[in-house]
């Protein structure tokens, strides 16, 4: 919209069973952002919260996902710590690598020399404890569509929560 300024908020909130939510946005419109928000929460069985009441369970980090056939292990744990990478941990079919925000550029160049190119990479929240992470088990397919209203707003940027997903129920739910 011509003329319109955009501002940059983040909305916090709960889904089912407590689990901590935080979706970054971009709106022309905060006041009805908010209550579009309000409402996928409620209908989804979550609640937005006050500015506050999940931030502090997240740190922003430096987020790289790696085919885990691209490179073995080792060689991708080496590198990366070398570039000053925090962590490398292999998720599924992935390579997860975090880092500092201040790092990321580090991390992306010593990937792109190493010819690795990463399936997605970018500076997001992250859950600073994974004991803050709750398993999501019979909450899954709630949890699931959530994230999924959420990201699909118009307005939101990114989404980040602190939930797991058991593998094998992930299959079931065909994601």
């Amino acid at each position: 919209m011509a003329g319109s300024t955009l501002e940059e908020v983040v909305y916090e909130g709960y889904g089912s069973g407590g689990v901590a939510i935080l979706c970054e946005v971009l709106t022309d419109n905060r006041n009805r952002t908010a209550g579009e928000i309000r409402k996928i929460f409620e209908l989804s069985d979550g609640k937005l919260g006050g500015s506050g009441c999940v931030a502090w369970m997240f740190d922003n980090k430096g987020l790289f996902l790696i085919p885990a056939g691209a490179i073995e292990e080792e060689k991708l744990m080496e590198l990366a710590l070398e570039a000053g990478a925090d962590d490398v941990q292999r998720i599924g079919d992935k390579f997860e690598i975090t880092c500092d925000p201040t790092l990321y550029r580090d991390v992306t160049k010593a990937a792109g020399d190493a010819g690795i190119a990463p399936e997605a990479s970018q500076i997001t929240p992250h859950c600073k404890e994974h004991g803050r992470h709750q398993r999501a088990g019979g909450r899954s397919k709630r949890l699931l569509r959530l994230m999924e209203k959420l990201d699909d707003h118009d307005d939101v940027q990114n989404v980040s929560a602190n939930f797991n997903i058991p593998d094998d129920v992930l299959k079931a739910l065909g994601k």
